[in-house]
């Protein structure tokens, strides 16, 4: 895949559709002093995904459309960008991974509590604007920040679903 063993990476998602802030997100972090890898996941986007193709970047970039393998690339990631809907944050904190979100007035408003929550729980960064993102990405991989990021996504547990009524 082309990926630096070495560097840390950021798996960014939105979604099924992908965002048009990953465009943002990915020339922000590549002109910044973060040392980090992306894996771009846009979904059924092919025009976003064919934007992020043609970039050039001088750290590896990883640019896959629709997939059912969320969870190989999750796996190969250190931590996450995207939206704060329930099912990204479930799915990156299955990955034990720390979470980077924008939560503003365009966020939906059943989202932004879930911003708030995972400040709160200290499971990642929420942004007022992705245009944030490299002062985001450095605070999170901050050494004395991230060993606690991590340490609290990989020991929450998530109890939601044997606690659904049926």
């Amino acid at each position: 895949m082309g990926l630096d063993p070495d560097l840390r990476t950021g798996v960014v998602l939105f979604g099924g559709y992908g965002s048009p802030a990953m465009l943002d997100i990915a020339r922000l972090l590549d002109v910044s002093e973060n040392n980090v890898q992306l894996i771009m996941l846009c979904g059924h986007n092919e025009k976003l995904a064919s934007d992020l193709r043609a970039m050039k970047t001088k750290r590896p970039m990883v640019v896959e459309g629709f997939t059912s393998q969320v969870d190989h690339y999750m796996s190969l990631a250190d931590f996450f960008i995207g939206k704060p809907g329930p099912g990204c944050i479930s799915e990156a904190l299955q990955f034990d991974l720390p979470l980077i979100v924008e939560c503003n007035a365009r966020t939906l408003p059943q989202e932004r509590y879930n911003a708030d929550w995972l400040s709160e729980k200290q499971l990642g960064i929420s942004l007022n604007s992705f245009q944030e993102i490299a002062s985001g990405v450095k605070s999170l991989l901050d050494r004395a920040n991230f060993p606690e990021f991590q340490n609290n996504a990989r020991n929450y547990s998530n109890r939601a679903l044997f606690e659904v009524p049926i």
